[in-house]
């Protein structure tokens, strides 16, 4: 794949403008007792507060809309844990195209039900035996559908990178130190560099991942993309993917991306304290980047700092659990 930083950085404007009727702009928050404590200034940028609860309506809006009228009378399928899966019928409605969702049959009730309302049709699988990219292949080659890439795909990636855009200009052009994204596939990341480094490139970006799903932060460390035991579950049900997308990877890797992960007790901390001193409720896989600031305060102080919150989509349940089981706020 050839690089080209600044053509992409044009396409992420370029695509900020067609998809910003149809998002939320989200606004920047901070925590004066956090910036006191730490001798810095922390940005959080809540992408729970977009229209269906996550970030990745961006990617969806952004790879629909670039469908030609033949392939939106066709229909779109997508495969994902839940978030996508949301933003991809949420996208397929405003540009009036039908959608189909593969999704895991343990994915949260809220998740499944989201992309029900939104008019998908939702087809399960097993997560732990079965391929959700085969099984989406399969029905898209049967109904002749458009797949749209959660994040291994560019105009995915143009789409998540407008939520680091925005940043920009909130903050006017800040002269950030370091960004700390949720990562899954790595599109976030990805988008988010771009939009990033086009304006500080001497920012450090890095990945936040559960302990046990840390497959960014292992590739980066080996060079190459590395592959997670996928028979196992996880807290951060929107991150529990095997390994690095081949494209986001490479972005990553040409921008200088390191990795950081956080226990499961410390998402659960950060929950909490999202709750408590931002007022914002998160789901699990929202909170990692924000769990990673607080595993790691003194690498972190007295620096200038984005942590994405990249999505609030949690049950009832699951949430009440995790703030129970927090230790700290």
């Amino acid at each position: 794949m050839k690089l080209e930083p600044s053509v992409w950085f044009d396409e992420v404007v370029k695509t900020y403008q067609i998809i910003s009727p149809h998002i939320h702009h989200t606004q920047l928050v901070t925590c004066p007792d956090l910036n006191e404590e730490l001798e810095g200034r922390f940005l959080f940028k809540p992408e729970s507060l977009q229209i269906t609860g996550s970030f990745k309506v961006r990617g969806a809006l952004s790879a629909i809309s670039r469908l030609s009228k033949d392939e939106l009378e066709r229909g779109v399928i997508a495969y994902s844990s839940g978030n996508h899966a949301q933003g991809v019928a949420h996208a397929a409605k405003v540009f009036n195209t039908p959608a189909t969702v593969v999704m895991p049959e343990d994915a949260p009730a809220r998740k499944i039900a989201n992309a029900r309302e939104l008019g998908a049709e939702v087809i399960f699988y097993n997560r732990r035996t079965e391929s959700r990219e085969e099984i989406s292949r399969a029905i898209a080659k049967e109904k002749n559908l458009v797949i749209i890439n959660p994040y291994d795909a560019l105009e995915t990636i143009f789409g998540q990178g407008t939520a680091a855009y925005e940043v920009i200009h909130d903050a006017n052009n800040p002269k950030l130190d370091n960004a700390i994204i949720c990562a899954g596939g790595g599109g976030l990341t990805a988008g988010s560099c771009i939009s990033i480094k086009h304006i500080n490139p001497q920012c450090n970006v890095y990945t936040a991942e559960p302990e046990e799903w840390n497959d960014h932060q292992l590739s980066f460390e080996k060079k190459e993309r590395v592959a997670m035991d996928t028979n196992r579950g996880g807290l951060c049900d929107g991150l529990l993917t095997p390994t690095p997308g081949e494209i986001p990877f490479a972005i990553n890797q040409h921008f200088g991306v390191s990795g950081l992960a956080a226990s499961d007790e410390m998402v659960c901390n950060a929950m909490s304290f999202a709750f408590n001193r931002l007022n914002l409720k998160l789901e699990p896989s929202g909170a990692v980047a924000l769990a990673c600031l607080l595993a790691n305060k003194e690498k972190f102080k007295g620096s200038r700092t984005l942590v994405m919150l990249s999505g609030g989509n949690v049950d009832e349940e699951t949430f009440a659990t995790c703030l129970a089981k927090a230790t700290a706020r």
